[in-house]
C-alpha cells in the first residue's frame, strides 16, 4: 500500500532534469547488487525483496520486482518499456524505504522475518495523516500548475497592424 502511495505521489512532483537512478535508493539501503548474465539484480539485505533489470531480445527494457517470505506469501510487479523511468525510480525508493508501515492488528501474515509491535493510534490520527497526504499532493499539483501558467512567453505573438481596417474571413 505504501509503495503504491509513493508511486502515485511521484505523479504530483515535478520531474528532475536529470535521468533518474533506479539503483541509488536500493544501494542507499544496503541492497546487494549483482550481474546475472545480462540481467542486473538488487536484493534486499534480508533477501525477501528484489528488483531486476532485463533487456529483451529487441533491446527493450523490462523491470521485474517483488517480494516473498519463507511461507511463499508474496507479490510481483513488472514495468514495461512504456513506463516512465521516474516512476520506476519512485517505486524503487518506496520499496527500499526503511520506515515501518502501519497495519491493523491481525492483518500481518505470521513470519519470522516480519517484526511487529503495537502502537496506539486513534482514528483521528489516521484521518489527520491521510488528510496531510492529500493536502500535500494538492499543494504540489497547484504549485506545479501555477508555475506553468505564470511563465513568461518565449515565443513572439503574431504581428497585428494597429490603426488599419480589419477584415473578416
Amino acid at each position: 500500500m505504501e509503495i503504491v502511495a509513493g508511486l502515485t505521489d511521484a505523479l504530483t512532483r515535478p520531474r528532475s532534469a536529470h535521468a533518474p537512478s533506479i539503483w541509488a535508493p536500493l544501494q542507499e539501503q544496503n541492497w546487494h547488487t549483482r550481474f546475472e548474465g545480462q540481467d542486473y539484480t538488487a536484493t534486499s539485505p534480508d533477501g525477501t525483496a528484489w528488483m531486476q533489470y532485463r533487456q529483451g531480445a529487441d533491446g527493450s527494457a523490462l523491470w521485474w520486482t517483488g517480494a516473498q517470505d519463507k511461507q511463499g506469501n508474496g507479490w510481483t510487479a513488472y514495468f514495461t518499456p512504456d513506463t516512465p523511468m521516474y516512476l520506476v525510480q519512485a517505486f524503487s525508493a518506496e520499496l527500499a524505504g526503511p520506515d515501518p508501515v502501519m497495519r491493523p492488528r491481525g492483518h500481518v501474515p505470521h513470519s519470522a522475518q516480519i517484526r511487529t509491535w503495537s502502537v496506539s493510534v486513534k482514528p483521528s490520527q489516521l484521518g489527520a495523516w491521510q488528510q496531510a497526504r492529500i493536502t500535500a499532493a494538492r499543494a504540489a499539483t497547484w504549485a506545479r500548475n501555477s508555475a506553468r501558467s505564470t511563465r513568461p512567453r518565449t515565443t513572439a505573438r503574431p504581428y497585428t497592424p494597429t490603426g488599419g481596417a480589419r477584415t473578416r474571413r
